[in-house]
């Protein structure tokens, strides 16, 4: 007849089982990773990491962007801010100079022919769904871990981004993570993205974006991250032309 086991080992093989649960049974699925996250992480760790974009304010971007109408070569400096709903766009050539201004409620814009005059309804609200989904303000919010957003793994592979149950971004990733392409909103078709080897202050940004047919391309001249913005680059000019 074996002999008799105490009561409190009973009670000590009893709880370590509970304590051990399926890995005790070799079950190793409390061990694996989220693939979502392992995702996310990889994407981020490939152009810069979280804690560098997590920490961007602002962003001024200036490049070369080559179109199919004339002119043909423009340079265009996007002014971003992404503490609040602002941005400026100038672009320029030879004889050409256009600026547009959202900031909030507030806009205007510089026409062809120098006049400055209120940016027209529809095209605020293009610009307004433009900056909901911005490609480098969207990888921010990631990074930050906006609480407003929701991750998905789409039914392409693509690292989709969701803001009010709605489509916002997609992000399409190589094995390494780098975004090799990305499109807003219900835009299935987006940009494509050149390496992301242009370095700031240990941010990564693509050399080039252009459409998958290549009629629009711009390529990075310089970046300014966290600048001291001034309310003076969004202020509506006093006079009627400039």
């Amino acid at each position: 007849m074996p002999a008799a086991v105490p009561l409190r080992r009973v009670f000590a093989l009893v709880l370590a089982a509970l304590v051990l649960g399926p890995t005790a049974r070799g079950d190793d699925s409390a061990t694996k990773k989220d693939p979502l996250a392992e995702t996310v992480e990889r994407m981020l760790a490939a152009i810069g990491g979280r804690t560098a974009w997590a920490s961007l304010t602002n962003t001024i971007n200036d490049s070369q962007q080559n179109r199919l109408e004339e002119p043909t070569v423009v340079r265009a400096v996007i002014t971003m801010d992404f503490t609040r709903p602002r941005f400026r766009i100038e672009t320029t050539a030879p004889g050409l100079r256009v600026v547009r201004v959202i900031d909030g409620p507030r806009n205007w814009r510089l026409t062809r022919q120098g006049t400055i005059e209120d940016v027209p309804a529809e095209l605020v609200l293009e610009d307004q769904k433009w900056y909901a989904g911005h490609v480098y303000r969207t990888l921010h919010r990631i990074a930050a871990r906006d609480a407003a957003l929701r991750l998905a793994i789409g039914p392409k592979g693509r690292l989709e981004v969701y803001e009010s149950d709605a489509r916002i971004a997609w992000f399409a990733l190589d094995a390494r993570g780098v975004p090799y392409a990305y499109g807003p909103h219900a835009d299935d078709t987006g940009s494509i993205f050149g390496p992301w080897d242009f370095i700031r202050d240990g941010i990564r940004h693509p050399a080039w974006v252009s459409s998958p047919d290549g009629s629009w391309r711009a390529a990075i001249k310089s970046l300014t991250i966290n600048a001291r913005l001034k309310d003076s680059t969004f202020a509506r000019p006093a006079t009627s032309k400039q």
